[in-house]
C-alpha cells in the first residue's frame, strides 16, 4: 500500500532491487512512484495498480488468483480498503480468489472475511502457524523446503488443509513433493517457471 493508500502489485518491501532508491513503498504515493527515475527510464517494471491495471484490465483471463497481502502495519481503515478492492476483484473474474499472508494482523483479516473468497495460510516454517488461527483456513501455503522435509510430512497431512506450495524452481522439487504427498492433497504449485510439469513422478 502506497502512502496514499493505494494498492500496488509488488513483490518487495522497498525499491532497493527494484528501483535503485531504497525507501519503503509505503513512503511514496503513486505518482511519486512513476517519478522515480529507475521507472521511468524502464516504464515495464512499473509496479501495477491493483484496481486500474489488473482487476479492470486483465483479471477475468485467470483461473485461480492468490492475493497475497504484504506483511505491515495496516490499520482499521487500511484493512477497510483492501477488502473493498478485493469485493471489486470478485465481480471482474470467475477465478478462485484465494487471500495469503505471512502477516499476522494480515491473516487475522483474512480469517473473517466470507465466501466467495479462499484462505491461504503462509507460512516459511511450521513453528510460524498459530493453532488457533489456522482452523478458519481453506489452504496452507508452505515453502517448498518446509513441505519437502520428511519431519514435516506427517504434521502437514495432519492439518488436512490442500497445499499451495512456494516457489518451485526445478522438476527435482516437484518429484520429491509428488512422492510425499498424495496427487490431490496438493491443490497448486507456485513457480516462475510456466513450462514445470506438476505431474512429474
Amino acid at each position: 500500500m502506497t502512502k496514499n493508500h493505494q494498492i500496488i502489485i509488488f513483490y518487495d518491501h522497498n525499491f532497493k532491487r527494484i528501483g535503485n532508491v531504497n525507501k519503503t513503498v509505503r513512503h511514496f504515493t503513486y505518482q511519486e512512484i512513476k517519478e522515480l527515475d529507475f521507472f521511468k527510464k524502464n516504464p515495464e517494471f512499473l509496479p501495477p495498480l491493483l484496481i486500474d491495471d489488473f482487476t479492470n484490465k486483465i483479471a477475468k483471463q485467470y483461473q485461480v488468483i492468490n492475493v497475497e497481502i504484504k506483511p505491515d502495519r495496516y490499520n482499521e481503515q487500511e484493512f477497510t480498503l483492501i477488502k473493498q478492492e478485493l469485493l471489486l476483484l470478485q465481480t471482474k473474474t470467475n477465478a478462485e480468489i484465494i487471500v495469503s499472508s505471512f502477516g499476522h494482523d494480515a491473516l487475522k483479516f483474512i480469517s473473517n472475511l466470507n465466501n466467495p473468497f479462499k484462505k491461504g495460510y503462509l507460512i516459511e516454517s511450521l513453528k510460524d502457524i498459530d493453532q488457533t488461527l489456522i482452523n478458519k483456513f481453506d489452504y496452507l501455503h508452505p515453502s517448498i523446503a518446509t513441505a519437502k522435509q520428511k519431519k514435516n510430512v506427517a504434521i502437514i497431512k495432519n492439518l488436512n488443509l490442500p497445499l499451495n506450495i512456494w516457489t518451485f524452481k526445478n522438476e527435482k522439487d516437484l518429484k520429491i513433493i509428488n512422492n510425499l504427498y498424495p496427487q490431490d492433497f496438493v491443490h497448486s504449485y507456485i513457480s516462475d517457471i510456466a513450462t514445470l510439469n506438476p505431474t512429474l513422478k
